[in-house]
């Protein structure tokens, strides 16, 4: 879109192409749906939501424990609720088009409603039957998730590779420079904790996740995905969605496949940034809870202009940018 402003009392025409991007598992926390109590658009997602899980989502994101919270059948429809009530909030406030949109993980989902290739309630079902599938996949205390901060992509990569054992260990979250997320088996990931520090790593600490997600581990949870999927209907995705491992601009044939591969398959969120960069975006807007995907953006490309949505203010701060 073109944005006309003022500058030194003549006239000017600014470019500007938006994106918008949503978060996975990890952005959620007790209260933070509170401060759109009142706001209509949110107040009725959150309601058609909690009616289609039979969950009341405003008592589990408000007065749950922490744990329950955080349980991945709990998070991964709650983020994907809160992020589309967001999305609703913001395109009832503002008149700008977005051509993009892209989602970090469980975020594909949430992307994907936003283009309209996805009813809210079948995103609904097929994230809770997701998080099913995950948690199912591996048993508890078997795999898990660790972050390396600190070291190259290739460097993490070769010390998976030399860790790994007799199991399994992967990179599978590239989330920003210096910022490689790992997963597979519990013994594997402890010897990757010394060899990281050994090559240099400045901290490399273990998420508290339920299972290793993204890696090879969690091939049963995508043969389960993929049974899920055969009856949801799929319509042509009206923004341009980039699927999180292919880096292929999703259609209406490849949606169901790239949801089930993403399962097994890195997440590469710093090339997907980079892609929007290079295709012209100039704003990225993070529609969820939280902030954690604008840090992110805000490392891999410094020169973008990233503004989260998750509070009033913020969400009026990029109205006023984007008009």
């Amino acid at each position: 879109m073109l944005s006309r402003r003022r500058a030194k009392g003549a006239s000017a025409m600014i470019r500007i192409v938006p994106a918008c991007v949503f978060p996975g598992q990890g952005s959620q926390s007790v209260g933070m749906l509170s401060a759109w109590r009142g706001e209509r658009v949110f107040v009725e997602t959150i309601d058609e939501a909690s009616d289609v899980l039979d969950l009341d989502l405003w008592h589990l994101s408000q007065h749950a424990d922490p744990a329950e919270l955080a349980r991945t059948v709990n998070t991964q429809p709650l983020v994907v609720a809160a992020s589309i009530a967001i999305y609703r909030t913001w395109q009832a406030q503002s008149p700008v088009a977005v051509p993009w949109a892209i989602g970090h993980s469980v975020g594909e989902i949430s992307a994907l409603v936003a283009a309209g290739a996805l009813a809210l309630p079948d995103a609904l079902h097929i994230a809770r039957q997701r998080a099913l599938a995950m948690m199912a996949a591996v048993a508890p205390g078997i795999g898990g998730m660790a972050a390396v901060i600190g070291l190259d992509d290739p460097t993490v990569e070769r010390l998976c590779s030399a860790c790994a054992g007799d199991g399994v260990l992967e990179p599978v979250n590239f989330n920003a420079p210096g910022q490689v997320v790992v997963a597979g088996h519990v013994p594997a990931i402890e010897r990757l904790k010394v060899a990281a520090r050994e090559a240099g790593a400045k901290m490399v600490f273990v998420l508290p996740v339920s299972g290793p997600f993204h890696s090879s581990l969690m091939q049963p949870a995508a043969a389960a995905l993929a049974r899920c999927l055969d009856d949801i209907r799929i319509a042509a995705p009206s923004l341009r969605v980039l699927h999180g491992n292919s880096l292929e601009v999703a259609t209406e044939a490849s949606i169901k496949p790239a949801l089930v591969a993403q399962l097994t398959a890195p997440v590469r969120w710093t090339a997907m940034v980079r892609h929007l960069e290079a295709d012209g975006v100039t704003h990225i807007v993070e529609s969820g809870p939280g902030e954690v995907l604008t840090n992110l953006c805000r490392r891999v490309a410094p020169a973008l202009s990233v503004l989260p949505l998750h509070l009033p203010q913020g969400m009026e701060a990029a109205v006023l940018a984007l008009s």
